[in-house]
């Protein structure tokens, strides 16, 4: 593949949307909201929990968020969906104050708002990096992107708060500590975010983000007291390690750690966390050493992104979305210094179709995209670490601070006009 867009581009995109979509419609029946995948709308099937918990707070009954039968029991009633489906509420009530706007909507004009915004955050991510407007369409059309609409996740905003926060952290600490701070309402991810950049030597940015992150939590138990606190570390938190450490495969269909990837392979807990544990270990030294040597550039900033996505032994196909940008600009974009291909053709392909790809082998429990994301991850830290580039710009400038080089660069893509 070459550094600009040309036909197989252009097959990747378009295609691969069509093909995504075609697997979607198979496999979900969006038409079917009373028995099937979706509920209360065709489309951001998991948004019924985020427009609920905002329901549920201005209603003052947040007890209702651990209570799982009756909450199951009330989403059912309330959108005539099948009881056999099976909601969890699965955030920190830091993100409530967040919700409160859209709970006090209805349901479907709710859910095309929040749509749009994480969409819009996805592209304005892309800008960041400096697409043009064929790489943002390329964003928007992404499976990833196409993934997060259908789960109605809101992988957009994780998008823009990471991409600011890690190519922000050594010049605007603050502004990056923000980032990170508001990412902590999915805490897993702001916690793999928050230790690549201490990798990167952004610790100052990471000491703003806990201030950031206790006001927060302040702000949720103000408005809301600490009783969702005192459920969320009593009833949720057991509820998922449990879920996880037993490993239910029919509840953890779409999971694509290598942690899941062993547990379906038949390996028990702790030889499967060992497994994940070395991985992550591995693929996060691998993209941080490459970013010190060569700085940050879309191409390295996608594989530290995905370092820190698969280093956790949780993570579902919708988190792939949060690589959106960054990989739609890695594998359609031009970097004038560099036109060699960022991924040969085939596992640029793999890479961009596994979201929904991961949905039929999930329902076969077969960890086929696991491995897929896994092998892609290493095989690009490995190409990319080969092919040297930047290694001559930081030998120049050895008492350069990580991150300034790109950072730097970044930067200026955000403030030329356009």
């Amino acid at each position: 593949m070459n550094a600009r867009p040309h036909a197989d581009h252009r097959v990747l995109i378009y295609g691969g949307f069509a093909f995504s979509l075609a697997v979607v419609i198979a496999i979900c029946r969006p038409w079917d909201l009373a028995d099937r995948f979706m509920i209360g709308a065709p489309f951001g099937r998991d948004f019924v929990n985020y427009w609920m918990g905002g329901r549920l707070a201005l209603d003052g009954h947040l007890a209702l968020l651990t209570d799982f039968r009756t909450y199951n029991t009330l989403i059912a009633e309330r959108f005539s969906h099948t009881t056999d489906d099976f909601f969890v509420f699965s955030y920190p009530p830091n993100l409530l104050p967040f919700l409160v706007p859209f709970g006090a909507l209805p349901y479907l004009p709710a859910l095309i708002i929040w749509t749009a915004i994480n969409l819009a955050l996805l592209v304005w991510s892309a800008r960041l990096l400096g697409a043009d407007r064929r790489v943002q369409i390329a964003t928007a059309l992404s499976p990833a992107t196409l993934t997060m609409v259908v789960y109605g996740q809101f992988s957009g905003a994780m998008a823009a708060l990471a991409i600011l926060a890690i190519t922000r952290g050594a010049r605007r600490p603050a502004l990056a500590g923000l980032c990170l701070a508001l990412a902590s309402v999915k805490p897993q991810l702001a916690a793999a975010i928050g230790l690549l950049m201490l990798l990167l030597g952004q610790w100052r940015a990471v000491a703003w983000s806990i201030p950031g992150a206790a006001a927060v939590a302040a702000l949720s138990a103000l408005l809301f007291g600490l009783a969702p606190w005192k459920n969320f570390i009593d009833v949720t938190v057991p509820f998922h390690a449990w879920l996880i450490h037993d490993f239910l495969p029919n509840h953890l269909r779409t999971m694509l750690s290598i942690y899941g990837a062993a547990r379906l392979g038949g390996l028990p807990f702790a030889a499967a966390q060992a497994i994940q544990i070395g991985f992550a270990l591995s693929v996060i030294a691998g993209a941080v050493l490459l970013i010190r040597r060569d700085g940050l550039t879309p191409r390295t900033l996608t594989l530290l992104l995905l370092s820190g996505i698969g280093a956790l032994a949780y993570f579902e196909l919708y988190d792939l979305a949060v690589i959106a940008p960054t990989l739609s600009v890695a594998l359609f974009g031009s970097e004038q210094s560099d036109r060699r291909p960022f991924l040969p053709l085939v596992p640029a392909s793999l890479l961009w179709l596994a979201p929904p790809l991961a949905i039929p082998f999930g329902v076969a429990h077969w960890p086929i995209i696991n491995l897929v994301v896994a092998g892609v991850l290493a095989a690009g830290l490995v190409m990319q670490w080969r092919c040297g580039r930047g290694s001559n710009q930081r030998a120049g400038n050895p008492s350069a601070e990580v991150g300034d080089v790109g950072a730097g660069r970044l930067e200026t893509a955000l403030l030329e006009p356009r």
